[in-house]
Order: C-alpha cells, then sequence, then structure tokens
C-alpha cells in the first residue's frame, strides 16, 4: 500500500511539474496512471478532441479518446511496447468528442517507479491534418517570400540600371557642359579678336579720312591758289 501510496505522489508530482509548461505548449499532452486513467490534460489535447474543458476528462479512461476497434488494434499495443522500450513513436487515429476520427503522430514516455515498473505514460500528440496544413501554409509562405524576393531583386536590378543610366547621362552632361563653356571661351576669343580687327580697322579709316581730308583741303588751296592767280593775269 505505501508503495501504491509513493507512487502515486510520484505521478501527481510529475503532473504539477508538467502543469507549469504544458498550458503553453501547441502540442496536445496528456497524462495517465498506471490503470491509463487520465491524471492531466493540457488545453491543447481537450481542444485538439473536440472538449471545452479539460478539468471535466481527468479520471476518465484513455480509451476515451479512441474507438474500440482502434484501442484494440492499434493503442494497447502500442502502450505495452512503450512499457518495455520506455519510449515509443508513431501514427496512432483517435476520436473526437463527436465521433470523428483522425490521423496523429503519437509519442508515448513511460514513467517508471523505484523498482522500474511502469507507474504512467505521458502522451505527446499532433494532428497530422494540422500538421500538413502547416506544412502547406509553410509552402505556401515560402513560395511567397520567393516571388516576393525575386520581385525585390528585379526592383533592385532595375534601380541598379537606371542608377548606371543616370550616372551615364550626368558624365554626358557634365562633358556637354565642358564642351559647352569651351566653345563659349573660344566664340568670347573670336568676338574680342574681331572688335580689334574692328577697331583697328576704325583707326585705319579715320586715319585715311583724315589724310583725304587733309588732301581735299590742300587741293582746295591750289585750286583757290590758281583762281587767284588767274585773275591777276587778266587784270
Amino acid at each position: 500500500m505505501d508503495n501504491m501510496i509513493t507512487e502515486a505522489n510520484r505521478v501527481e508530482q510529475t503532473m504539477r511539474n508538467l502543469t507549469v509548461v504544458a498550458e503553453e505548449a501547441t502540442e496536445a499532452i496528456a497524462v495517465v496512471d498506471r490503470n491509463w486513467d487520465l491524471r492531466f490534460i493540457n488545453t491543447a489535447w481537450a481542444k485538439m478532441h473536440g472538449y471545452a474543458n479539460s478539468a471535466e476528462l481527468v479520471g476518465k479512461p484513455i480509451s476515451m479518446f479512441h474507438t474500440e476497434e482502434q484501442f484494440g488494434s492499434d493503442v494497447s499495443g502500442f502502450i505495452e511496447e512503450t512499457k518495455h522500450r520506455s519510449y515509443l513513436e508513431g501514427p496512432i487515429w483517435h476520436m473526437r468528442s463527436d465521433g470523428t476520427t483522425f490521423a496523429t503522430k503519437t509519442k508515448m514516455l513511460a514513467l517508471k517507479d523505484g523498482q522500474g515498473n511502469t507507474s504512467g505514460l505521458i502522451f505527446f500528440v499532433m494532428d497530422i491534418d494540422a500538421i500538413s496544413q502547416a506544412e502547406e501554409l509553410l509552402r505556401q509562405r515560402t513560395a511567397e517570400l520567393k516571388t516576393a524576393n525575386e520581385h525585390l531583386q528585379n526592383k533592385t536590378a532595375e534601380i541598379q540600371r537606371l542608377e548606371s543610366e543616370l550616372h551615364q547621362y550626368r558624365n554626358q552632361l557634365e562633358q556637354q557642359r565642358a564642351e559647352l563653356s569651351a566653345a563659349h571661351n573660344e566664340f568670347q576669343k573670336q568676338i574680342a579678336e574681331q572688335e580689334r580687327v574692328v577697331n583697328e580697322s576704325q583707326q585705319h579709316c579715320d586715319s585715311v579720312e583724315q589724310q583725304i581730308n587733309e588732301l581735299v583741303a590742300a587741293i582746295n588751296k591750289v585750286v583757290r591758289f590758281a583762281e587767284s592767280g588767274t585773275h591777276s593775269v587778266y587784270h
């Protein structure tokens, strides 16, 4: 009797330790005693099997989550094998509260007493359909991320191409500015040269005009002198 009490306390202690973390786990977790009655289940287990409250299930047999056929053909043998190996995992079908069945990936861990006898089991269960949905969602998200990454790479390549073209355009513009500046300077030189030539021509014209004026004045003198001499002869 004392041994049974000790092992019961061991299961209770295990249950208390599990409670701390099990309620936050997404994986369904259950603990059963040596009679395969539930001592603890987390919220994920209750929801997976269609129950709103996990507390109401404590004390009930683990077989309630399986059809009679499932439990007889698969679950009982799985439990016996776990007792020998201490740990076992594999696919097992479960039953929801509405009677529908679903495939799971189940892990069982045997709880041992001081003499090495199995005093209970811990179940870790994942819904294979949920896993498949999660994997499909992951594949979709991966494909979306791949598409988004390709789009980003294309945009990056386009930006780099535009930056390269802009750089080339800036270089061409700078070259054209330099050429325009050089042409402007040359034009200014030509204008200055033309102004110099014009000024020299103007000075030359002024000099010629002065000479012409002087020549005209001289001719006028000669004419006046000649006219004055002619008048003297006739008189």
